[in-house]
């Protein structure tokens, strides 16, 4: 669920209307329309014109009233894995018949073929009746209907299909001439035709996921929220039309609020809770002709272990793990706000600056973190986490209030939604020759990168979108790729100091398709030299096993080195893969071996970021959050341990450090942060 759009705004354009007696402009009643028409998302808010009595009310909605049985063997990919396809949509105006031309009209789907028609009078909107309505997309240069042109062609970029869902099958010829204007990619489309009134397809679409010896893809379809049936009907669309079977759940719950690891445990935030146990009101339903019989129909009430015991018997037999809710986010409650996962065994948080520590979510979130990472993975470990930056106001500063935050802003960096090698970013401000026009953008953005290796980050100006509680993430929805190579791999990162000095580096992974493996192999170099390969021996149980020989790299136990490397997949149907899935670009997993030369350990992994790009050529950045005001010696040493430039840093809170490397000659670098109570350090390859 999403609430208002800017609420703020739209008052203060009425306020003005009323003050000067006049009506608003047809720029300012387009902005009203978004405005009006995400106010009902706002929440759980009942249009009591379709309640009846209970008793009256039979429990034939569109969902299945008996317990789910997904087919057997089956597990949910996680977000990284490869796709096939990503659904989306454009955003569109819906008018009333007669006043199509008016901007003091519009019409509110409510299921298909009928709506309810509202009119602006007396600065504010009053329904005026409801029936047929006319669904034309949007396609102006306003900055809100460009995002989902711009998502169209990242999603083509990343090598996928861009499934479109639109109202009426001649809108596909409008929708690629939009593209096609814009100089955005228009060949790689497919059209999903159907009615809707949302764009929400991360919170109303399904979730997918393989099964079976084939890995066939299935869908589960949870039950939206009441009151949007039309979008509830997303997944019954993809199954007629793109032959995708469809399992359905009277479980009421949202996309953005579900996070899997990709091997059987699921995350969701206690705004679940409200969502299936306060209320028994299922989706709105009709008989097709005669209005008086739209009406909610009814559910049972669960309550919370009901809830979290058909959670883990659909999707997390590994376990299943419910928190708190943030309270000033948009009114969503959802987890796709400052956490996602980058693979099986890492988590990456939006991380609040302590300059909002007094915000009642600061805590929340801190509490979150710590428990998330407190959970083991697949492969008994404690989860590892990496963070990235919190967004600023416009201007570049901080928010006045957590209130004035969540009414007018919700903005974060976590709401991206990956397509295979390409990471599809908001940022905001606008995008100039791929790139943030702001500053501050530009270098959190280049945060974001660092925390996601390897990836093409293509990004995309959602300001339009502030107040809403959602960007990216929330208006995309993945579909797994056909015969998938899956790779679960416990990886080796981050300082191992002398565990792998005396015993070669062990990498195991489980690797499975449906036609077999063929071949699996670990690519690795050190310290940037060239590459080389050992082969993975196959086990039991899909098993694959061997070792990266770090005993044989130095004979110096007090060498500090780099070791990067990734996994490589064929199948015996021909299809290769690597793990990470972005190596080509890249994307390794790295870890360092040894001490360095000043002896210096890596111990505050949390508050120092890694720079980015490594390696570098000109600038490179890295994300600091400073316990109030820290001052730091900053060395420069080069592998002979010389100290080739010292510098002082003196700063609070949450920075970002930029080393202009084009003053340091080629090579790798120990970058050596000090002062009396603490030592880190960060590797820098300049080229």
């Amino acid at each position: 669920m999403k609430r208002i759009f800017t609420l703020v705004i739209g008052m203060m354009v009425s306020l003005a209307a009323v003050a000067q007696n006049e009506m608003p402009t047809p720029e300012q009643m387009k902005q009203l329309k978004i405005e009006r028409f995400h106010k009902r998302d706002i929440s759980k808010q009942l249009n009591s014109k379709y309640m009846v009595p209970a008793s009256e009310v039979t429990n034939n909605g569109s969902k299945d009233a008996n317990g789910l049985q997904l087919p057997e063997n089956n597990w949910f990919p996680g977000e990284w894995e490869e796709v096939k396809a990503i659904v989306v949509t454009c955003s569109y105006d819906y008018l009333v018949p007669g006043h199509e031309s008016s901007y003091y009209w519009y019409a509110d789907p409510i299921v298909s073929g009928y709506a309810s028609y509202y009119q602006y009078t007396n600065n504010d909107w009053q329904e005026a009746g409801g029936g047929a309505y006319v669904a034309v997309p949007d396609t102006s240069t306003q900055a809100f209907s460009q995002v989902f042109f711009y998502l169209m062609d990242a999603i083509q970029m990343g090598g996928a299909e861009a499934w479109v869902r639109i109202e009426n099958a001649s809108d596909s010829s409008i929708i690629k001439r939009k593209l096609q204007r814009m100089n955005l990619r228009s060949d790689n489309l497919r059209w999903i035709v159907g009615p809707g009134n949302s764009f929400w397809f991360r919170d109303c679409g399904p979730i997918a996921f393989y099964y079976g010896d084939n890995d066939s893809v299935g869908m589960v379809d949870f039950e939206y929220y009441p009151g949007r049936a039309l979008d509830d009907s997303l997944p019954s669309l993809i199954e007629s039309q793109m032959g995708i079977p469809n399992y359905i759940t009277t479980i009421e719950w949202e996309g953005g609020n579900c996070l899997v690891d990709g091997a059987g445990m699921v995350l969701s935030s206690d705004a679940i809770y409200g969502n299936n146990c306060d209320d028994s009101y299922g989706q709105i339903t009709w008989n097709g002709t005669n209005p008086s019989s739209i009406h909610y129909t009814t559910k049972q009430r669960l309550t919370q272990k009901q809830v979290r015991d058909s959670l883990a018997h659909i999707m997390g037999p590994r376990g299943c793990h419910v928190l708190p809710a943030f309270q000033y986010d948009g009114g969503t409650g959802h987890i796709d706000l400052y956490c996602d996962m980058w693979d099986e065994n890492e988590f990456v948080f939006s991380k609040f600056p302590d300059a909002y520590s007094n915000w009642v979510d600061y805590a929340t979130a801190a509490r979150n973190i710590d428990s998330l990472c407190s959970y083991t993975s697949v492969f008994g470990n404690n989860f590892k986490c990496h963070y990235i930056p919190f967004p600023c106001t416009n201007n570049g500063g901080n928010f006045s209030s957590q209130t004035i935050y969540d009414r007018n802003y919700t903005r974060t960096y976590s709401n991206h939604t990956f397509v295979n090698n390409v990471l599809i970013q908001p940022v905001f401000s606008n995008v100039v020759n791929g790139q943030p026009a702001q500053e501050w953008d530009r270098q959190r953005l280049e945060e974001v990168k660092a925390a996601y290796p390897g990836y093409t980050v293509y990004p995309i100006n959602v300001s339009s979108f502030d107040g809403s509680g959602g960007a990216i993430h929330c208006i995309t929805k993945q579909i797994p790729a056909d015969s998938p190579i899956r790779i679960l791999h416990p990886s080796i990162t981050g300082n191992t100091e002398s565990a792998y000095i005396n015993s070669d580096a062990p990498i195991n992974a489980t690797i499975t398709n449906n036609s077999g493996i063929a071949s699996a192999k670990v690519v690795f170099r050190v310290e940037g030299g060239d590459w080389n390969e050992v082969t993975l021996t196959p086990g039991n149980d899909n098993s694959f096993s061997g070792s990266i020989p770090t005993t044989n790299f130095s004979s110096n136990m007090n060498e500090y080195l780099t070791v990067e490397y990734y996994i490589i997949a064929t199948s015996n149907n021909g299809k290769t893969i690597t793990k990470p899935m972005t190596a080509a670009q890249g994307g390794y997993y790295t870890f360092y071996l040894g001490h360095n030369p000043a002896g210096i350990n890596d111990i505050e992994e949390q508050r120092f970021g890694q720079f980015y790009p490594n390696p570098a050529n000109g600038l490179s950045n890295i994300g600091i959050s400073l316990n109030g005001n820290g001052q730091y010696e900053v060395l420069f040493v080069d592998m002979t341990g010389r100290i080739v430039h010292r510098s002082t840093l003196n700063a609070s809170g949450d920075i970002v450090y930029t080393v202009d490397t084009d003053k340091l000659s080629n090579g790798i670098y120990n970058v050596v942060f000090q002062n009396k109570s603490e030592r880190v350090i960060r590797r820098l390859v300049v080229k």
